[in-house]
């Protein structure tokens, strides 16, 4: 994330071990943008060369270096360097861009600057469901990345449950519901998606990964809520995701596709009480 004197994203200087220790997620450095950690392994993000910092990090913690890479931030996300986005009535730009926006965000390094497909299709999909559906009072983001999808549903009123099991994307979720006031109406939590199950909201968005969907479907405590807007899937995965649905009494009620990613709004026709 950006913080002290760094106001915008020039190069990432990745640091990759083999292994992690808690310690890293309470280092202290101006020029730390995030610390990522997965399945074990542990990798640091700095705006600024710090092999003096990692080398002693390494030292203290039994951190075994696995590689070391500088990447433009242009090239970092599919070379999609954020831009200002419009969703319906909102803007949305990155917090380095002057302007009177709606909403602001820090996209650090995790996924959810807006403009990828799954993103995209989304944000569209939400603000459709918004027009014709009125304002869910309580929405669940399943999988929140930067928080954009929380964001955007806060902004317009609702309260959100905003879950991911990535800590750096809780991090950067909490960071941008501080930067643009919404503290108060979005409750980010670290977790496994399936962590908070059952849960009833109004609406349910996941943009997750094919196989954690099909999980998801087969769960029939999953199906609490009446409204879930869904992605992260290719047309070809449709049918499989599709036949994940049979045993429940839902109906997809819209499809959107764009650059080969799909979306679905899908309606629950029996939810959970």
């Amino acid at each position: 994330m950006l913080r002290g004197r760094h106001k915008t994203y020039d190069k990432l200087y990745i640091y990759i071990f083999k292994n992690f220790h808690p310690a890293l997620r309470e280092l202290e450095d101006e020029d730390l943008i995030g610390v990522w950690e997965e399945d074990g392994v542990g990798v640091l993000f700095f705006h600024s060369p710090r092999d003096e910092l990692v080398n002693r990090v390494i030292q203290k913690y039994g951190l075994e270096l696995e590689e070391k890479d500088v990447v433009p931030y242009s090239e970092w996300m599919e070379n999609r360097f954020p831009k200002p986005i419009r969703v319906g009535d909102l803007n949305i730009a990155p917090v380095w861009i002057k302007g009177d926006w709606d909403i602001v965000l820090d996209p650090s390094v995790v996924f959810g600057e807006g403009r990828h497909p799954t993103t995209s299709m989304v944000l569209q999909m939400c603000w459709e469901f918004f027009k014709e559906n009125g304002l869910p009072e309580f929405v669940v983001d399943m999988g929140c990345g930067t928080g954009v999808l929380s964001l955007f549903w806060a902004k317009l009123g609702s309260r959100v449950l905003a879950v991911d099991k990535n800590p750096l994307c809780v991090e950067v979720t909490k960071h941008n519901a501080q930067l643009n006031s919404l503290k108060d109406k979005i409750q980010v939590i670290h977790d496994d998606v399936k962590g908070v199950l059952p849960i009833k909201a109004d609406l349910i968005v996941a943009n997750l990964f094919k196989a954690i969907l099909i999980e998801l479907f087969g769960l029939p405590s999953f199906w609490s809520s009446p409204y879930y807007i869904v992605s992260g899937f290719s047309p070809a995965m449709e049918d499989e995701l599709k036949a994940s649905l049979s045993a429940f009494n839902v109906e997809i009620v819209k499809r959107k596709e764009l650059d080969g990613w799909v979306s679905w709004l899908i309606k629950n026709k029996e939810p959970l009480e």
